[in-house]
């Protein structure tokens, strides 16, 4: 297994394990708390993580410049901008706590419910311990220590669980509810930071001289920019939307619930494929960060064809999976047949959302911040006439065409870039032949849905849908030389001893693929 596909697998299997553990969290907490205290905790860890996208201490930036470093053996620089890195979130996190308590008193007026106050300043001192985290954990990402990069995030997840049900579960009277879950909080984020440091001591970091806080500042105020406008842009629809159906007849409890279901169940459901191209994209900055620094251009559009290729084929996968079933998924997740149906209409939100998930982060391995940021607010823009015009034509569909809107703009503007930057793409054939045999597939799979739901019920619907559906799309990528699946299969099977003289298969293997995704024909690799 080579390098690049080992530390994918790696960075895969931990984020789909803390985004289960984190789904399980919710749920214990929705059960054992109750919806109002739920809702107590989310609006105030919302303001912090707004407060958060100020002080994060440049980590996307980081990991960058630390991989630069790596490729030139320069340790030292390495340190130093670590420490930096540190000190800025150090210091501007510390400078917003004390803000924040000395106007404690004040603060009823920031909030929807003034009893969500005493929650958010408990929480406040993670705003300094997360503030140093992220510089520590991308200082492991920047060196491709992948396995504790991710394994860190999964700690923490299940130390804020461990506390919770500490303390939000009863044991301590006084810190039960939102108090005890932002006291869980507070405590596994500090316990987490004290791991991490003993973790980057131990693998050869060290707090030396800071250097090169300027640049990193500089480089991260437009990530920054799209973090807060990204939360702003959520609660703008969030306020506009209901309250343009409201204007058009609709009462308001119908329109909460029908925003609830597109941005608490269908939105989310269609960006599960993000957790597996994200992980891609997680292994790829580095690497891609090293070789522009080394200057070799020809390797990043070799690798980012791959990455877009695979995107593709994750994309279209789920794509011709939730057409058909996105009632049954709607069903079996939520209990809301409605919710499901939004799933199938709003589906092809995951092409743009694929390709976004590849170029924003390729765009920031090379140091182009400033047109990521472009990028976003070019989508930004362009969904705000969505916001406000569309709900009283289409309904509550208005906020899925929303979020498709500026996924698909920004997406664009990311590949214009791109191309700018690398050169048109080359080789591009097969990934827009996927996404174009994912569009019948999933034609066939709703008339089979329709034939097979007035009979079995939403489980079985489900399996009756998704293996033939499936299967002919692993077909189609397989017989078209996309995908290598016997490669893909060596990779997950032990693998076997080469043949000797005169020995035969299947008790030994002849030749070991490196990788599943097929980047040149079969008489090419053999010339």
């Amino acid at each position: 297994m080579n390098g690049t596909v080992k530390a994918f697998s790696i960075v895969t299997v931990f984020s789909v394990a803390t985004r289960l553990l984190s789904f399980l969290f919710k749920i214990w907490m929705s059960r054992t708390l109750g919806a109002e205290a739920v809702g107590l905790y989310q609006i105030a860890f919302s303001v912090l993580l707004l407060l958060f996208s100020f002080t994060a201490g440049a980590p996307t930036v980081l990991s960058r410049k630390v991989a630069e470093c790596a490729a030139r053996g320069d340790v030292k620089r390495q340190n130093a901008l670590t420490t930096a890195s540190l000190l800025i979130g150090a210091v501007s996190s510390a400078a917003v706590c004390v803000v924040f308590l000395a106007l404690r008193s004040r603060l009823g007026g920031l909030f929807a419910d003034e009893r969500c106050v005493p929650v958010f300043l408990v929480m406040l001192p993670a705003l300094f311990t997360s503030s140093l985290y992220a510089p520590l954990r991308s200082w492991f990402w920047g060196r491709k220590r992948f396995l504790a990069f991710s394994s860190l995030e999964l700690v923490d997840e299940v130390l804020k669980i461990g506390f919770a049900m500490l303390f939000a579960g009863g044991l301590f009277a006084s810190v039960t509810g939102a108090i005890g879950v932002a006291v869980a909080m507070t405590a596994s984020d500090a316990v987490s930071v004290i791991i991490l440091f003993v973790m980057f001591l131990r693998a050869g970091g060290r707090l030396t001289k800071p250097q090169g806080a300027g640049e990193l500042v500089s480089a991260t105020l437009p990530l920054s920019a799209v973090r807060v406008l990204t939360s702003l842009s959520a609660s703008l629809s969030a306020l506009v939307i209901p309250r343009k159906l409201v204007e058009g007849g609709m009462t308001a409890a119908a329109a909460a619930a029908g925003y609830g279901r597109v941005a608490g169940m269908a939105l989310p459901l269609i960006m599960a494929p993000v957790t597996v191209i994200s992980a891609l994209s997680v292994v790829l900055i580095p690497d891609l960060a090293e070789l522009a620094a080394a200057g070799k251009y020809a390797e990043i559009r070799a690798k980012l064809r791959t990455a877009l290729l695979f995107a593709a084929i994750v994309a279209s996968a789920f794509f011709a999976a939730y057409v058909p079933l996105g009632k049954e998924l709607g069903l079996f997740f939520f209990g809301d047949e409605e919710a499901g149906r939004l799933v199938s209409y709003a589906a092809v939100i995951i092409f743009p959302l694929a390709l976004g998930s590849v170029t924003t982060p390729v765009l920031n391995s090379l140091g182009m911040e400033r047109a990521s940021f472009a990028g976003y607010v070019c989508g930004m823009l362009c969904s705000l006439p969505c916001i406000f015009l569309l709900p009283a034509r289409i309904g509550i569909y208005s906020a899925a065409v929303a979020s498709g809107v500026g996924m698909a703009v920004t997406a664009s503007v990311n590949s214009a870039f791109l191309m700018h930057r690398l050169g048109k793409p080359d080789g591009m054939a097969k990934t827009v032949g996927v996404c174009l045999f994912s569009m019948p597939l999933a034609v066939a799979g709703a008339l089979l849905e329709r034939l097979v739901a007035v009979r079995l019920n939403a489980i079985l619907t489900m399996i009756a849908v998704a293996l033939p559906v499936l299967g002919l799309f692993a077909t189609f990528v397989s017989a078209f030389g996309i995908v290598d699946i016997r490669a893909v299969m060596a990779m997950v099977l032990p693998a076997r001893k080469q043949c000797a003289p005169g020995e035969k298969p299947p008790h030994c293997s002849r030749r070991k693929s490196k990788t599943g995704l097929r980047s040149a024909p079969r008489r090419v690799r053999q010339a």
